[in-house]
């Protein structure tokens, strides 16, 4: 998708709206990653999953998807020589509860969300681990019982731990006049007191440190040195079996790295489906009807970021028209209109909830492309209509069929004449393109054009003369003024001044030009629709694939419908009349033959395309051409 395009209708505000539902980091950067895509049926996949997440939220307030902090780092090393700490295996801990949890609450959502409940079978519950890990590890470190040796090597140091503080105590006392205070200290790794500077010979002990005045001096009494030395053993053995209970963790947990990279891609999955029902939810947002071709049809849409604030559109573009031109005033909702449609068709086909009626239909395009606002280049000394020009030469280069084209302004930023000719040209060739096509602007030639133009409408923005504000409310069918007069009128202008303004304005040759558009009746669109006693009908080509639901075959069109609507087709080499609804386009003629190809080929007999071709050439006595009766006919 056109990355300009995303950003002129602030898709990316969106993305970061969606963001911030999320838990994870690794959700996070998927929504702002998400990008609109044009796969069919990926988009609906995408859609039901943001549908059933949705009614998961309406229904419980309390989703367990887990944060994944720092779990994804941890599973990355632990099989690159890398030692988990007792606290990051707690975290590993938590992340497996979690993923019970989800899995235990996402199958018990099977009957509302049958889908994304389903991937919780995919999750690994890793219970061997999981054990392991709570034996070893309690309140973030390894527990005394991790391993016997752990436990009888605690215990000692524990005892030894009481005989040097009872000691403690009685030197306490014994030396109270050498000390500074009764307080013993560890420094070094060493239990010492606190001797006075002056007394640091006479006192009976080892010095370990000193305080940075230098009148204290930090002392290991020397009766204590034998149990110090055994205590410092034990805490060396300690440290040598918790580095080997955790090197033993790390290699059980190095085992189930594939399945718990699983778990996180799964959780992360999570993460980022329920972040967009959050979104959804937060926007009171639907899922609408998506199809290839049809167009866009949205009933009472808001804008996205303008929320309850935003007043609802309802408008429709490629059914009964292909381009729509918005005029009207100033700051009348005209740009805020296009600008939705646009920012509703990108979040729509990237599997968002969008915030209008679920009866709207949106239509799948392959690029949006857009001019809006100002682009004034001082980088580059372009103008604001230079600026405009260059980035609509680009989408006159890239617009075709199934592209929507957003066109604010047209033809504004230069020479009022020389612009309204310039932007009907631009129309008048966007239009023979066959995208969808949505423009504002105001010049009021325009929409006399777009009145005669076949496959043109016009749209304004209503206006409240009496208040003198605007409704920001499309009109479809009618152009809209600018409302000048009007406005001064209702201001206070005196008459004579505001006819004289409208004599100026509409004199000719100076004042309105009437324009002839230069546009074919017809775009020709594949299997595009016409109607036959009122009803629509789609017009099957001679050469075009079709499938045949009731019968489970694909049959080849010979013979276009007939007023009734049916058509001839060849299946199974027989020759069979059926109504045209019950068929489906399966590949299209252009798409099976080479241009040119003579599908008599296919429909006639050998023996019969010999006689045309020598019938064709001359005259020959006797040569006659029989065609089967077929009862199905």
């Amino acid at each position: 998708m056109n990355q300009k395009a995303m950003t002129s209708l602030e898709f990316n505000k969106i993305l970061s709206l969606l963001s911030e539902y999320a838990m994870s980091e690794g959700a996070k950067q998927r929504a702002l990653e998400l990008r609109p895509i044009s796969d069919e049926q990926k988009i609906k996949r995408w859609l039901n999953e943001t549908t059933e997440a949705s009614k998961i939220v309406e229904r419980s307030s309390s989703i367990p998807v887990h944060s994944l902090h720092g779990v994804e780092q941890i599973v990355n090393l632990i099989d690159k020589g890398y030692i988990p700490t007792p606290d990051q295996f707690e975290f590993l801990h938590a992340f497996l509860d979690s993923v019970k949890k989800i899995k235990k609450f996402m199958i018990k959502q099977e009957y509302h969300a049958p889908t994304i409940s389903s991937y919780a079978y995919s999750l690994y519950e890793l219970e061997e681990l999981s054990n392991e890990i709570i034996r070893c590890v309690r309140n973030n470190q390894l527990d005394d019982y991790a391993s016997r040796l752990l436990a009888k090597t605690r215990s000692k140091i524990s005892t030894i731990e009481e005989k040097l503080k009872a000691k403690l105590a009685q030197i306490l006392k014994k030396t109270a006049s050498y000390l500074q205070e009764g307080v013993i200290t560890v420094r070094n790794g060493r239990y010492t007191v606190s001797v006075k500077h002056e007394y640091k010979r006479k006192f009976p002990g080892t010095i370990i440190d000193q305080s940075a005045s230098g009148q204290t001096v930090y002392m290991e009494p020397n009766e204590l040195q034998r149990l110090q030395d055994e205590l410092a053993y034990l805490k060396i053995e300690e440290e040598l079996e918790v580095q080997r209970i955790l090197g033993e963790l790390t290699e059980l947990t190095s085992t189930f790295k594939h399945e718990l990279l699983i778990n996180i891609d799964g959780m992360v999955s999570y993460d980022f489906i329920f972040a967009k029902a959050k979104l959804s939810h937060s926007m009171k947002a639907n899922e609408v009807i998506i199809h290839k071709k049809g167009g866009f049809s949205f009933k009472d849409a808001r804008h996205p970021l303008l929320g309850e604030a935003a007043v609802p559109l309802t408008m429709t573009l490629g059914k009964d028209y292909d381009a729509l031109i918005i005029t009207g005033p100033n700051t009348g909702g005209k740009t805020v209109t296009i600008k939705t449609v646009g920012l509703l068709v990108m979040m729509v086909q990237s599997g968002l909830h969008v915030p209008a009626s679920p009866e709207s239909e949106c239509s799948i395009v392959k690029n949006v492309f857009v001019d809006i606002g100002d682009q004034q280049s001082i980088e580059h000394s372009l103008s604001t209509f230079s600026s405009h020009i260059t980035n609509v030469i680009g989408i006159l280069e890239q617009a075709q069929r199934d592209t929507l084209v957003i066109l604010d302004e047209i033809g504004s930023g230069t020479d009022p004449r020389e612009g309204m000719g310039l932007a009907v040209s631009i129309l008048e060739q966007l239009y023979q393109s066959g995208a969808y096509l949505l423009a504002t602007t105001h010049y009021s030639e325009i929409k006399d054009f777009a009145e005669m133009a076949p496959g043109f409408e016009n749209g304004s923005m209503d206006f409240d003369l009496e208040s003198l504000q605007p409704l920001y409310k499309l009109l479809i069918g009618e152009g809209g003024e600018s409302q000048a007069f009007s406005i001064a009128k209702r201001l206070g202008m005196p008459e004579h001044i505001i006819n004289r303004a409208k004599e100026i304005s509409y004199q000719q040759p100076e004042g309105k030009q009437r324009i002839t558009p230069k546009i074919k009746e017809k775009r020709e669109r594949v299997n595009e629709e016409k109607t036959v006693n009122g009803m629509p009908q789609i017009m099957y080509r001679p050469g075009d694939a079709v499938w045949i639901p009731h019968m489970q075959t694909k049959g080849i069109v010979q013979q276009r419908a007939n007023e009734v609507g049916e058509i001839v087709l060849i299946v199974r080499g027989e020759r069979v009349k059926l109504n045209h609804k019950r068929v489906k386009t399966f590949i299209e003629a252009k798409e099976l033959y080479p241009e040119e190809y003579d599908l008599d080929q296919i429909f006639e007999e050998k023996d019969v395309r010999k006689k045309k071709k020598i019938m064709n050439r001359k005259y020959v006595e006797g040569m006659r051409i029989e065609y089967k009766e077929d009862d199905n006919i």
